[in-house]
C-alpha cells in the first residue's frame, strides 16, 4: 500500500525537523546542547536606537566564527548581523550566502576583508579552541581594528582548566559527553576536548598519539600550561585544515585575556551567559544559546 503524499508545508516541516534533529545530534557529540524552546524576538528596533539606521542596514555587526559547530556562523543568523566563517560544504546546515556573509579562513591569519572602525559589536563564539594560539592573536587584532571607537568584542570559548582539575582528580563524571563510551579513558576524553588530533580517540590523527601513560608523565613533569602546549604542539594544522570541529587549543580565563590584551584591548573583563555589557547580545535565540559545563565568557573594549 502506497503512503498518502504529505502536503508541501508538511513535508518541508519534515525535512526543518529532521535537519534540526541531525544538527543537535552532532553537536550533542561534542559536548554542547542547544536551549530548547528560545521564543524568537525580534529586535531589530532596538539595533536602530542604539546603533542608527546606517550601522543596521549596513550590518556593521560581525559574528565571526572558525568553521568548527552546526553550520555556517556557528547557528547565528541574525538579520542585522554578517556572518564570517568558512565556506565549506556543511552537511546538517545553512552555507555560505556572499549576497549577506563573508567568506574567511582565520585560521590562515590573513587579513578580515571589512574596513578599520566601521564595526559596531563583534562576536565569537565556539571558535578559538579550533585554531592555533598565532590565528587567535591575529584574529583579536583584526576584531580590534575592525570595531568603532568604543566598539565590544564578546567572545565565548572553552575553560579547560577545568577539565584539568576534573582529570587530576580522576572524575571521569565530569566528561559527561563521554558518558555512553565507557571504554573511552579519562585522559583520552581529557586530551580529546582540547588536542583531539593527538588523541586515540579520533580515527584520522597524529602520526604519533598520545597514550594515557604518556599523559600521566606529561602532567606528572610539566607544568599545567607547559603540558597543554606540549599536547596541542602534537596536533598537526594540516589536519585541522580537514577536520575543523575538532579542538586544537585551549583555555583559561587568564589565558584568554592575556591574548586579548596584547591585541592591544586595555578593558578585558570576564562575563556569564546573557550577561553581555551590550544589551543586544543579552537575547538568548540569537546570542549564548549553545551551552557547555566549561564555558568561559569575556568582553573586551575598543578604548
Amino acid at each position: 500500500m502506497r503512503l498518502k503524499q504529505l502536503p508541501e508545508a508538511t513535508n518541508k516541516r519534515g525535512i526543518k525537523y529532521f535537519v534540526k534533529e541531525k544538527a543537535f545530534n552532532l553537536i550533542s557529540k561534542t559536548g554542547y546542547c542547544l536551549k530548547p524552546l528560545i521564543v524568537p524576538k525580534n529586535d531589530q528596533e532596538h539595533y536602530l536606537k542604539l546603533y542608527g539606521k546606517k550601522s543596521v542596514e549596513g550590518r556593521k555587526f560581525y559574528n565571526i566564527s572558525a568553521g568548527g559547530h552546526f553550520d555556517f556562523g556557528c547557528g547565528i543568523h541574525h538579520p542585522c548581523w554578517t556572518n564570517i566563517d568558512l565556506d565549506r560544504e556543511w552537511k546538517y546546515g545553512i552555507t555560505f550566502n556572499p549576497e549577506k556573509d563573508i567568506a574567511h579562513d582565520i585560521l590562515t591569519c590573513s587579513p578580515i576583508p571589512v574596513e578599520s572602525n566601521s564595526a559596531e559589536l563583534i562576536y565569537s563564539r565556539l571558535s578559538i579552541e579550533h585554531i592555533t594560539d598565532e590565528a587567535t592573536l591575529y584574529m583579536f587584532k583584526e576584531a580590534k581594528r575592525m570595531l568603532k571607537k568604543g566598539g565590544l568584542f564578546r567572545v565565548n570559548t572553552l575553560n579547560n582548566y577545568l577539565d584539568y582539575i576534573a582529570f587530576k582528580n580522576n572524575d571521569r563524571d565530569f566528561f559527561y559527553w563521554f558518558k555512553n563510551h565507557k571504554a573511552i579513558s579519562i585522559g583520552q576524553a581529557f586530551l580529546e576536548h582540547f588536542a583531539a588530533s593527538a588523541s586515540l580517540i579520533v580515527e584520522e590523527g597524529a602520526s604519533e598519539r598520545i597514550t594515557d601513560e604518556e599523559m600521566k608523565h606529561i602532567f606528572s613533569t610539566l607544568h599545567y600550561e607547559e603540558a597543554m602546549e606540549y599536547c596541542t604542539s602534537r596536533c598537526p594544522v594540516e589536519l585541522q585544515n580537514k577536520y575543523r570541529r575538532r579542538h586544537i587549543n585551549w583555555w583559561t580565563p587568564e589565558k584568554l585575556e592575556k591574548m586579548l590584551k596584547s591585541a592591544g584591548f586595555k578593558t578585558v573583563y570576564l562575563s556569564s551567559a546573557e550577561q553581555s555589557m551590550a544589551p543586544v547580545l543579552r537575547n538568548e535565540y540569537y546570542f549564548d544559546n549553545i551551552n557547555n559545563k566549561t564555558m568561559l565568557y569575556m568582553e573586551a573594549i575598543n578604548d
